[in-house]
């Protein structure tokens, strides 16, 4: 009799399981963020995060966790229930720091992708002031003259620094990186003539070269940008191996029921499919990823993970 009660006992714990991950989601969802309101990553999470909720017909809520380049973030979704009720907008960072940082409080497999849903493309961009006109002429420049050129970023190991210590590593560029506490004050710096260069992102940087306040040499991503349609890419500019991105993934705590990560993956996927998302992230010079899955998403993040631990490697690039 002892024996049947358990396996009835068991067998409902299970029905209940199955029963709420049929149900999911009956209560609001958190979408975690690593970085602050306003820019490019909080944006996106804000359009994705709206078109989400009227097609689950919950609540999906924007929570900004700033801090120790998407880090803190990712710690918090690593250490949440799995349950599909926490989610991370994971961004290059969450690459970039397997290899940047000495030690994380989360091993990298303790989030798990679920559907990359933007491309954020970067420009390199130089003060006006610079004589140069092409990617190429400037890029000839700065391997004539080893050491002169210094160049902005958003913090040691963000995408806008790494972007240009990829290129460096590729073209064999002795550059010095100049840190900043965020894109706003390394693009200024540009724009002030304190510094020559910056890679930035696309959605921040397209205004101050529309208004001449920047020259745009080249995009970084295959394609060209949707706000900046005249800037070649940098492989039409001369450069073909060269290609990178900032990317939003949607990841969620590993462990999370198959059930529940496949209803988010086709949810994310109407999402980024709908004329309005598509019009308000292009609208801020965002791309749309549109054929993303759980498994091209896991394949992806293992690739850019392997590119930057290289990159890092070769930079001798550390972050305690």
């Amino acid at each position: 009799m002892k024996n049947f009660i358990i396996k009835v006992g068991v067998g409902a714990l299970i029905s209940c399981s199955a029963c709420a991950q049929q149900n999911y989601p009956d209560h609001p969802v958190r979408l975690i963020v690593g970085f602050a309101a306003g820019g490019s990553t909080d944006l996106v999470a804000r359009i994705v995060a709206n078109k989400m909720s009227a097609l689950l017909g919950q609540s999906v809520v924007v929570e900004n966790r700033a801090g120790a380049g998407g880090s803190i973030a990712t710690d918090a979704v690593a250490k949440s229930k799995a349950d599909g009720y926490t989610l991370l907008l994971g961004t290059s960072s969450h690459a970039i720091n397997a290899s940047l940082y000495k030690r994380l409080p989360y091993d990298s497999d303790d989030v798990v992708p679920v559907s990359v849903v933007a491309s954020v493309p970067m420009v390199l961009a130089v003060n006006p002031s610079v004589k140069a006109n092409t990617a190429k002429e400037f890029i000839d420049d700065i391997k004539k003259n080893p050491g002169k050129y210094t160049y902005g970023s958003a913090g040691k190991g963000s995408a806008l620094h790494m972007a240009v210590e990829l290129l460096a590593n590729q073209e064999k560029l002795q550059v010095t990186h100049v840190p900043f506490r965020g894109a706003s004050q390394a693009i200024q710096s540009v724009i002030s003539g304190d510094i020559p260069f910056i890679t930035d992102a696309v959605s921040t940087a397209a205004p101050m070269v529309q208004s001449g306040k920047l020259k745009a040499f080249a995009v970084t991503t295959a394609t060209r940008s949707s706000v900046l349609p005249n800037v070649p890419t940098m492989k039409e500019a001369g450069f073909p191996s060269y290609e990178t991105s900032i990317w939003n993934m949607v990841m969620v705590p590993k462990g999370t029921p198959a059930a529940v990560v496949e209803k988010l993956s086709a949810t994310l996927l109407a999402t980024v499919k709908d004329p309005d998302v598509q019009q308000r992230m292009q609208k801020i010079g965002v791309e749309p990823v549109l054929d993303s899955t759980p498994e091209k998403a896991a394949a992806f993040v293992k690739a850019e993970t392997r590119r930057w631990a290289e990159v890092i490697k070769a930079g001798s690039i550390q972050q305690e």
